[in-house]
């Protein structure tokens, strides 16, 4: 009599997890600090992060498993990727999970195919299909690359008191949001301009380079302006159009100050990187309505 084939041992992902949660803890953090502090030419990230890398890898347990392996390969080009694109690679860490995901169920649908029969394996790997159709946007097509983002206020002034802010610029000087400060993504430093009359332009500098924008009309209740010139480096992610500010007096003597920007988005999946971009924007509308000394519940004398 024989006996039943024992199902092999399960991996030893206790074991294993330490060394994985290393790789992945520095695959994120290293690029993210080198970009914030401006090292980005230097070998601490040509040499010495593909070093602690390999090292990393080399030392943790043998992969066991098809993910396992899926894993460090994905893991080490998304670093070797991150060192050659520069400022590029805030981009590669925010695709990171898009990355990651993609790969092992790239894997998983591999595994699965292994180990089924003929008929039952093509089916299996049908399931990648519809990844492949979601893999041309960008390329065959794109999804609602133009969004708009906007932020509102409440503000314990008039409208005209709200204007006269506006029209005396930012101050770049408070504290940027916690997403902002998160991720290290750039923001204004600098603004230069004069007052909100049609034709006037406003130059705001983005880590060193400038954004132009001229107002194009202007009323009593609503500002409008546009994007002349972009050369800052936030343009590698989307493209900025334009915008509005609104001014609405309300009943109680406060008024509501509604900032729009309208940005087209030049990263795809939208599904992906769509809201991705509309907090950071978000946050960055926050953090401008803040330079304008338009916090909620602000005085004129504040």
């Amino acid at each position: 009599m024989t006996t039943p084939e024992q199902p092999p041992p399960p991996v030893a992902w206790a074991k294993r997890l330490p060394a994985l949660l290393v790789v992945g803890t520095t695959a994120v953090l290293a690029p993210m600090l080198l970009v914030r502090s401006g090292r980005l030419d230097t070998a601490a990230l040509f040499v010495g992060v593909p070093l602690a890398i390999a090292v990393v890898i080399a030392l943790s347990p043998p992969a066991k498993s098809l993910h396992g392996l899926t894993f460090r390969v994905v893991t080490f080009a998304l670093m070797i990727t991150s060192a050659f694109l520069h400022e590029g690679a805030a981009c590669v860490l925010m695709a990171s999970p898009l990355v990651y995901g993609v790969a092992h169920f790239v894997a998983e649908i591999a595994r699965q195919s292994l180990d089924r029969r003929n008929g039952d394996r093509y089916r299996a790997a049908l399931a990648i299909v519809p990844l492949l159709i979601a893999g041309l946007e960008g390329t065959a097509y794109r999804v609602e690359p133009v969004q708009q983002v906007s932020e509102t206020r409440v503000v314990a002034m008039s409208a005209e008191q709200a204007a006269t802010r506006l029209a005396r610029g930012p101050d770049f000087s408070t504290e940027r949001p916690f997403l902002l400060r998160l991720t290290g993504y750039p923001t204004p430093t600098v603004a230069t301009g004069a007052g909100l009359d049609v034709g006037t332009r406003w130059t705001f500098l983005l880590a060193g380079d400038p954004i132009v924008t001229e107002v194009v009309a202007h009323d009593p209740r609503r500002v409008t302006f546009t994007v002349v010139a972009d050369r800052s480096k936030t343009q590698r992610w989307m493209h900025w159009r334009g915008g509005t500010i609104d001014l609405t007096p309300r009943p109680d003597g406060t008024t509501e100050v509604r900032l729009t920007v309208e940005f087209i988005r030049r990263l795809d999946p939208s599904w992906y990187f769509g809201p991705i971009e509309a907090a950071m924007v978000g946050a960055g509308l926050d953090h401008f309505a803040d330079s304008f000394g338009l916090t909620a519940g602000a005085r004129p004398t504040d």
